[in-house]
């Protein structure tokens, strides 16, 4: 996993993450260190080279977690980005989270209740942006 964490200025944003490489494999607590990111404001996900819907699922958590087989999954957000295109969110006023920021990215479009996500099938890169 290639993620890339670095302060901006303030008023855009105060922290980037940027995972060049989103998969199914969990990006967990990717705030971590930082006492700047308290609220999401962008997610870019680019899935350009990709020829697969992908979903960008978060957690408000330290830790991605797959629901188990008797259990739905608890996506906190699910974000769509078409094949072969990329998809920006904003969110102005901050989407909130308290204990940690974790995705993953899937071509999966519902829960798998416990076993592995499908990887989408070719390089997504997911670019956050989050403040206080």
């Amino acid at each position: 996993m290639a993620v890339t964490k670095s302060n901006i200025a303030n008023r855009l944003a105060e922290t980037l993450v940027i995972d060049i490489d989103a998969n199914g494999t969990s990006e967990d607590n990717v705030f971590s260190g930082t006492t700047l990111a308290s609220k999401i404001y962008q997610v870019v996900i680019d899935n350009t080279a990709t020829g697969a819907a992908t979903y960008v699922r978060f957690q408000y958590a330290t830790s991605y977690s797959k629901a188990d087989a008797n259990a739905a999954q608890s996506d906190n957000l699910r974000l769509y980005a078409p094949a072969n295109q990329s998809a920006t969110y904003v969110f102005p006023e901050g989407l909130a989270f308290t204990t940690g920021l974790s995705f993953i990215a899937t071509s999966d479009t519902g829960d798998v209740n416990g076993t592995a996500y499908t990887d989408p099938g070719g390089t997504v890169k997911v670019t956050i942006l989050g403040g206080t």
